[in-house]
């Protein structure tokens, strides 16, 4: 006898990729890359009257987001198990490989920043033994960087932190999503100045250090290609099959609006 019950997985606390930037999602059709355009803001000089003017030609730049991440799920559940079982067994596998597809999306987000700061191309604070007393201290440090770097006070920030940092960050929240529905909306517990605090179960690490990090809505591009999930019949068995593929890509577009804390634990 079935349990009518179906007992799922825990679902990772995560939201990396939805914190990135899909804009250029609507351009990757049938590409194995995007290539991302941006100009350079022209020199501005000094007009002296009656002397001649510099003319400099227009430069733009571009960076390529490449596409090429490939994750699949197959699996197959035998008729009489099918038969048996109470409905919605076939629906629930699916979701759960689905959910586990949109992991490995996060997975290879947290991988991307990691390799980041190894490359020096993200900035990243020295290593601390987070405490509550330095706690602010090493968020407003990383305000203070993407603020130097031109990020606004009106961006999106997002402030993504691992369980056991969060437990001394969440000194300082100085604004709860119990008392602020869309704080809850955007998958957050609070605010820290003007940066929804997520707790995060798949940020890099170096095997001492959390990375934590302070970021844009802009810093990095995400791209999901294809979602492809198709029920068949295998012709060596009795049984229904399902399988899934996930075509993926990211990169960080804009370094200077990310930041990563390195903390330790005391």
């Amino acid at each position: 006898i079935w349990s009518k019950s179906i007992l799922r997985s825990l679902q990772k606390i995560t939201s990396l990729r939805n914190h990135c930037n899909f804009q250029y999602e609507r351009d990757s059709k049938n590409a194995k890359e995007v290539k991302i355009l941006s100009v350079n803001r022209p020199t501005i000089r000094t007009y002296v009257p009656g002397t001649a003017i510099t003319r400099e030609g227009a430069t733009d730049s571009s960076q390529l987001l490449p596409i090429n991440q490939y994750r699949y799920f197959n699996f197959e559940v035998e008729d009489i198990v099918k038969a048996q079982s109470v409905p919605g067994l076939m629906e629930a596998l699916t979701d759960e490989a689905g959910k586990g597809l949109a992991e490995e999306g996060d997975k290879y987000v947290a991988e991307v920043v990691k390799q980041g700061v190894t490359d020096g191309e993200i900035t990243a604070s020295a290593s601390i033994t987070l405490t509550k007393s330095n706690a602010m201290e090493s968020v407003e440090e990383g305000f203070a960087t993407l603020y130097a770097n031109d990020c606004k006070v009106s961006d999106m920030f997002y402030l993504e932190v691992a369980p056991k940092p969060f437990t001394i960050y969440r000194q300082s929240l100085t604004e709860l999503s119990t008392n602020n529905p869309e704080i809850l909306k955007k998958g957050a517990v609070g605010k820290i100045n003007n940066a929804y605090v997520c707790i995060e179960n798949l940020l890099p690490n170096d095997g001492t250090d959390y990375f934590n990090i302070l970021r844009t809505d802009k810093a990095i591009a995400f791209v999901e290609q294809i979602e492809k999930v198709e029920h068949y019949r295998p012709e060596d068995a009795f049984t229904d099959a399902v399988k899934g593929l996930y075509v993926f890509g990211a990169k960080v577009v804009r370094p200077k609006e990310i930041y990563v804390m390195k903390t330790k634990m005391a």
